[in-house]
């Protein structure tokens, strides 16, 4: 990006060693509150605002430098991350290609806290007049402070609302049936083929312990899907139900919204269930495997779920490189599954054995096939 200097703001004339490009004096930004977003500096309203803030094209301005200056002591921020402090009167260099090796994002913002208003600061794009290291920023990285700012998201928010209301839920199932939760949230319950202890005779599919985990489920897939919508990939194409998201209280709704969808289609689910088991006689198996399906859903989406919480409020943007695989844990834990419930449920009997195996690719193998078509 190649630009002239603002005639308004004094020129102000970098080291010598930098030819100057473009000098930032007329593209400051103050956060208002607001309107939640970034606006234009204003002489008049915002001269007592000590932190001030730009957007850096890093793909335009690849193989330039920055240069940033203040008159009196401050702070530099990239990213809302504090990096280092500003000396008074002393240029600091930022290298461009190194910002963009770090931060992997088009655009950058930086951010300048030292006395009121602009007129002491100054942020110029520069070429250097001769070839120098080009790895400054990449030595002073290591030393980053990297204190980041607490910040409340929208989908930081739901998080932590979906946390809070999926352990109260747990917290309601144990108080209710205390025996049966410990059974369910047991992985190696799962593998449970005793005919004469399986969880189906405790737990029907329509009773209150069986109700409340699926539930859950649900409320962890629908977390997962929006995760995976605020991130730029569209699972299903939900956008088209899904709001914009501009504010807490909407994507909460539509939490709720898909939760509840994926509870009725589990419950679809389950009555397709009964009407394959009951044609080839399996209708004694039914319960068993649903529940070890719900079973087995709710320990890995919860799984899932601590993961992608933790990332998100880590600020781990790892979708962005890894998008070409995010469905392979899917694919692993329905294929998995398949073969554990064949294994865990076949009854003695070569034929019912086959019936069972065509049941398992009725109601698993084939809604993964056709989800994995469409998912993306």
């Amino acid at each position: 990006m190649v630009g002239a200097f603002v005639s308004a703001a004094p020129k102000v004339s970098p080291p010598e060693q930098y030819f100057p490009v473009y000098d930032y004096a007329n593209d400051w930004l103050v956060y208002n509150p607001q309107y939640k977003n970034y606006v234009p500096f204003s002489q008049g309203v915002n001269e007592g605002t000590r932190f001030v803030s730009l957007y850096i094209d890093l793909i335009k301005n690849r193989n330039y430098v920055l240069l940033v200056k203040a008159e009196s002591n401050g702070y530099l921020f990239l990213e809302g991350s504090l990096q280092n402090k500003i000396t008074a009167n002393q240029w600091q260099e930022l290298n461009i290609d190194s910002l963009y090796k770090i931060y992997k994002k088009d655009e950058l913002l930086l951010t300048v806290y030292g006395g009121p208003g602009i007129g002491d600061k100054a942020v110029l794009l520069c070429n250097k007049k001769k070839l120098t290291d080009p790895a400054v920023i990449e030595q002073t990285g290591r030393n980053f402070i990297n204190i980041k700012p607490i910040t409340f998201t929208p989908f930081g928010n739901l998080a932590a609302i979906t946390l809070i209301i999926v352990l109260m839920l747990n917290a309601w199932i144990f108080n209710l049936n205390p025996l049966s939760f410990i059974r369910l949230i047991n992985p190696i319950e799962f593998f449970n083929n005793d005919p004469r202890d399986q969880l189906s005779k405790m737990n029907k599919p329509h009773s209150n312990t069986v109700i409340f985990f699926v539930i859950i489920s649900s409320m962890l897939m629908s977390f997962i899907v929006i995760y995976f919508s605020s991130n730029k990939l569209n699972l299903f194409s939900v956008s088209t139900i899904l709001s914009e998201k501009s504010n807490t209280l909407q994507i909460v709704s539509d939490f709720f919204v898909l939760a509840t969808i994926f509870f009725v289609l589990t419950y679809v689910k389950y009555i397709l269930m009964v009407m394959a088991g009951n044609m080839l006689n399996l209708d004694k198996q039914i319960d068993n495997i649903f529940i070890k399906i719900i079973q087995s859903s709710y320990l890995f989406y919860a799984g899932l779920f601590l993961v992608v919480f933790m990332l998100s409020f880590n600020h781990v943007n790892w979708i962005t490189d890894f998008r070409s695989y995010v469905l392979l844990p899917f694919l692993f834990f329905y294929s998995i599954r398949f073969v554990a419930l064949y294994v865990v449920t076949k009854p003695p009997g070569s034929l019912i054995n086959l019936y069972l195996f065509s049941y398992l690719c009725v109601i698993e193998i084939i809604p993964l096939i056709v989800g994995m078509k469409f998912a993306l």
